[in-house]
């Protein structure tokens, strides 16, 4: 069993919570997990009987950001709380991001109304991509395409339903349409296809028109495409068109939430060191 001090790193999503048992120094996610959003009961319960199986490994503070109901969040802090004997602390979308040489600029008209999932997703593709400009697109329950430029500021970026919404509402909506098992095709010949040829040609048209007017004013990005749909979005990203690059990240919100807790922490040391020197 490890000795070496980790961080529980936490990013409660809309329909799943992430999470990783991560060394200070980033190197080694000794234990992680993925499960869907349940009940709060049952969620507290699950996750206590997963972390107490982890009870030799020293876990020093907990952080995340969260963007799930406040119930869940209260479930998951309780659950930290009974594995760890540790608060949570859920960061909060900032004006700035500024750690080791890496600046991000929150462009939002008021920065903390930016969604905090997507704030740690850019951070992550800031840091892994200093010298690019990007437009990181995030395929989860919403998909949503986000544009930085190359000295590290985020200008802006459109949300629109994920893959699974549009799936779900194409069926719940209609009286005829199923959720479809198709596959996109360029001329569908039944339905199935026509639907999934529909959902995700409307999702690259998105990304397709956002890097069009970013690549105008800002230059050609990098397209980073992650979350939990990208799988099915990639085989088709720029395939046909003049799209620049693209690239795969996984987990770029606890990636994000690592990240947070280093600038945190190196804060915190110099403002100590400060008052230190000043007594």
């Amino acid at each position: 069993m490890s000795t070496a001090a980790h961080w529980l790193l936490l990013d409660a999503g809309n329909s799943a919570l992430k999470w990783v048992l991560m060394t200070l120094d980033g190197q080694v996610g000794l234990a992680h997990g993925a499960r869907r959003n349940a009940p709060p009961d049952e969620l507290t319960a699950s996750l206590v009987r997963e972390w107490r199986e982890r009870a030799g490994i020293p876990v020093q503070a907990a952080y995340g950001c969260a963007v799930a109901s406040p119930s869940l969040v209260r479930a998951i802090e309780q659950a930290v709380l009974q594995a760890f004997t540790l608060p949570v602390r859920w960061f909060e979308s900032q004006p700035r991001y500024e750690h080791g040489g890496v600046v991000l600029r929150n462009g939002y008209r008021d920065c903390t109304q930016l969604g905090v999932d997507r704030w740690h997703s850019l951070i992550a593709a800031r840091v892994a991509h200093p010298d690019r400009s990007l437009v990181v697109v995030t395929a989860g329950t919403a998909t949503t395409v986000d544009g930085v430029t190359i000295d590290g500021s985020f200008v802006g970026g459109a949300i629109a339903p994920g893959v699974r919404l549009m799936y779900e509402a194409l069926a719940k909506g209609t009286a005829r349409l199923p959720v479809s098992r198709g596959q996109m095709v360029t001329y569908p010949d039944n339905t199935d296809d026509a639907i999934a040829s529909g959902v995700l040609g409307s999702q690259l048209g998105l990304i397709e028109r956002f890097v069009r007017n970013f690549r105008v004013e800002h230059g050609t990005p990098l397209v980073v495409l992650t979350g939990g749909h990208a799988a099915q979005l990639a085989p088709y990203v720029g395939v046909g068109t003049s799209l620049p690059s693209v690239v795969r990240e996984e987990n770029l919100v606890l990636r994000g939430v690592y990240l947070r807790a280093c600038e945190l922490t190196a804060a915190l040391a110099l403002a100590a060191g400060t008052v230190g020197a000043a007594q």
